[in-house]
């Protein structure tokens, strides 16, 4: 492929956004599944496994992305080509410039694309935290990291805030989209002065907090529920706590593990009889020595 890198532009910036990506000969990038609207007539897509199979199912069951990423690329070699990209659900677009070392974490759904450059996988929060599990992001969450543009999509219109060292900021659970990977996240009421009763009846109860520097990036509505025909992006959404799920499959494999070696065992193991009760080799062997001399007799006369 070209080093020449495609350009992004936001498109209809506000609740309705798009993007458009012009791709210099021999150039492409990747997007979310069933993202792109419209191409032109050099331009081709395919769908791939972004970091193999292993990856593509971690994507598929822990994030609730799609299974494969699309690959948009410009086959030709003098002409330059486009495509138009957009979210599923209705929202704003951000361009993110990402920096070799400033890895970026995103909520499900956030991932709308990005250059060939940046590689997105998933990424896992610790079951036992406050901010995995009341935060609203979920414990499984998708990491972008590498050099180049990454497209970043919301639930409703996009807000930024680049924070300083030291300075702080709370989220409420539910609004986050996207945050810098170096940035400290933890838990809070709501309220500090008015307390848990305060913070209750206020209809916020707990924050996400956030300390600098880094960027956070927040959506001004949260996502409605996910059914079974959901869009796959389009907006921060909870990825969900499965560690009933992540449980009952360690049971599974301990129970399998335990099967498998029972059964090794048994075929590896020659059977032995128990002493003082001969085997069928010996009762067998005992008929013949106490009926032998018989027949023999037999043949003599």
């Amino acid at each position: 492929m070209s080093n020449r890198q495609p350009t992004w532009q936001v498109k209809n910036e506000g609740s309705f956004a798009s993007v458009c990506v012009t791709l210099p000969p021999e150039s492409g990038f990747h997007c979310e599944s069933d993202a792109v609207v419209t191409m032109s007539q050099n331009v081709d897509v395919r769908g791939a496994m972004s970091g193999g199979l292993l990856a593509g199912l971690a994507r598929a069951f822990l994030t609730r992305e799609s299974f494969f990423t699309t690959k948009v690329e410009n086959g030709s070699t003098h002409r330059t080509g486009d495509a138009l990209v957009a979210p599923s659900d209705p929202g704003g677009v951000t361009l993110h410039r990402l920096v070799t070392g400033e890895d970026m974490i995103l909520t499900s759904g956030a991932y709308l694309a990005a250059d060939s450059s940046v590689n997105v996988s998933s990424s896992m929060q610790s079951p036992f935290s406050m901010f995995g599990n009341y935060s609203g992001a979920g414990i499984f969450l998708l990491r972008a990291s590498g050099r180049g543009v990454l497209a970043i999509s919301a639930y409703g219109s996009m807000h930024q805030y680049a924070l300083g060292p030291g300075e702080k900021r709370s989220v409420d659970n539910g609004h986050l989209v996207a945050w810098s990977a170096s940035m400290n996240t933890s838990m809070k009421l709501a309220s500090e002065r008015a307390g848990i009763l305060g913070s209750m009846t206020s209809g916020e109860g707990l924050h996400c907090s956030f300390e600098g520097p880094g960027v956070v990036y927040v959506q001004s509505h949260k996502p409605r529920s996910i059914g079974p025909e959901g869009a796959r992006n389009g907006g921060g959404r909870n990825s969900g706590n499965p560690v009933a799920f992540c449980i009952f499959f360690l049971i599974f494999l301990l129970l399998l593990f335990g099967f498998l070696l029972a059964v090794y065992l048994g075929v590896s193991t020659p059977p032995t009889s128990s002493p003082g009760h001969g085997g069928y080799n010996d009762r067998y062997t005992h008929r013949q020595q106490q009926y032998g001399g018989g027949y023999q007799r037999q043949n003599e006369f």
